[in-house]
Parts: C-alpha cells; sequence; structure tokens
C-alpha cells in the first residue's frame, strides 16, 4: 500500500480539492497541516513555495491540478477524468472555471466581511499559539487585499461581490437540472474543483445561507462531500 502525505492548509479550497480525489479514490493519507506561522516553512516544500503538495511513496508533487493528473495516473480507479473526449474537456473546462475565478470570490468575500475573515483566521490558526493569530491576520488581509486588487474584484464593493457569485451559481444550478453531476452522470473533477471552492464559501461566509438555499446545488454539495 502507498504512503500518501498531504501537506496542507486545512481551510485552503485547493487542499480540500486534493482531500476530495484522494478520498473519492479511497486512497489512504496522512495530513500536515501548516497553520499558523507554520506557513513560512511550507514554501521550502516545493519549487512553488506553496501548498497542496503531495509525498506520495517518495514522490513529491505541487499544485492541486498537477497532484490530480499524478493521482488519476497511479490509481485509475475510481476515475476523476470523463472518458468521453468532449465531457474530459468541459470537466477540465470547469475544473479551470474553480481554480482561477471562482476561487477570488471565495478569497473577495473572506476579505471583504470582518465575520469571514476572522472565520478563516480562526481554521488557518487551529493549534496554533494564540498569539500568532494577530500577525497571520494583517500579513493574509495585506497580501490578498492587494492580490483582490489587481485580479479586479477587489475593486467591487461587498454586495456587488455577492451579486455576481450567485449568478454564477445560477449557471451551475442550471448544469444540475438535467443531471446529478456537473458533467455526465458521475463524479468528475469538475464537481470536485467546483464543491472544493463552494465549501469554503459556505463554512465562513455570509453568503453561505443564500447558497445552501439552492436545493439542487445544497444536495450535490452533500454528495459531494
Amino acid at each position: 500500500m502507498a504512503t500518501v502525505v498531504l501537506h496542507q492548509w486545512e481551510a485552503s479550497p485547493f487542499c480540500g480539492k486534493v482531500r476530495k480525489v484522494l478520498n473519492h479514490k479511497g486512497i489512504r493519507f496522512t495530513v500536515v497541516n501548516y497553520n499558523g506561522l507554520l506557513a513560512l516553512k511550507a514554501k521550502r516544500l516545493s519549487r512553488l513555495g506553496k501548498l497542496p503538495v503531495v509525498d506520495f511513496d517518495g514522490e513529491r508533487v505541487q499544485d492541486s491540478t498537477d497532484i490530480v493528473v499524478f493521482l488519476e495516473q497511479r490509481v485509475p480507479e475510481p476515475a476523476v477524468f470523463p472518458a468521453e473526449p468532449s465531457q474530459r474537456a468541459l470537466a477540465c473546462l470547469l475544473e479551470d472555471w474553480a481554480d482561477e475565478s471562482l476561487y477570488w470570490f471565495e478569497a473577495a468575500l473572506r476579505m471583504t466581511d470582518a465575520g469571514a475573515r476572522a472565520k478563516a483566521t480562526d481554521l488557518l490558526c487551529a493549534g496554533r499559539p494564540a498569539w500568532e493569530r494577530i500577525p497571520f491576520s494583517i500579513v493574509v488581509r495585506h497580501m490578498y487585499s492587494r492580490k483582490l486588487q489587481t485580479q479586479g474584484l477587489g475593486k467591487f464593493p461587498a454586495s456587488s461581490i455577492r451579486e455576481r457569485l450567485l449568478t454564477h451559481l445560477t449557471y451551475v444550478d442550471a448544469l444540475l437540472a438535467d443531471s446529478p453531476w456537473l458533467v455526465g452522470h458521475s463524479k468528475s473533477i469538475a464537481d470536485i474543483a467546483v464543491a472544493a471552492q463552494l465549501d469554503e464559501i459556505v463554512r465562513t461566509s455570509t453568503v453561505g445561507p443564500s447558497i445552501l438555499e439552492m436545493p439542487r446545488i445544497a444536495d450535490w454539495l452533500a454528495r459531494c462531500a
């Protein structure tokens, strides 16, 4: 049996994405968390200096998308990439949308709402000395405020960010109207990647209850857990 270690931030949607793939494939794994100021040590794990990172029988892989491809090669069943080419293409496009667009809504909602930011900070500092919470919160807020301004969402008020997100979710809801999954009739990387982002929004943001009021999305999120 393979020895698998996931190096993660527990509240990161990208780490959540990898956890979902590992669980979907029935791969046993242990977790090393880099909460609080331990995050500084995460930079030494890989060339990118970011998490998640997976050690699989001594082989180290970085970046959530690359990790998923690697795991699919090592443990092909149950698959997360559809076999049919057009469905596989759509699943990969939705994964990229989740990683590169939906993620910024999650980050913006955390940064623009004090309650969400406090919840996220608690999660990201879990198990660490209490004094780390203040410097960690200041650094993260400054870093993400700058990134969100560059990305664009940081220039909008919180109400507009919320409305834009809920509009996107009407599209997700429409995809679930005729199928239990986003692509085809089985769970794929599309479901896993999108659900991983929404899980963190639901967990910390005030928009979470509005998301769970959408019956198809609430049922689908439960099945993606």
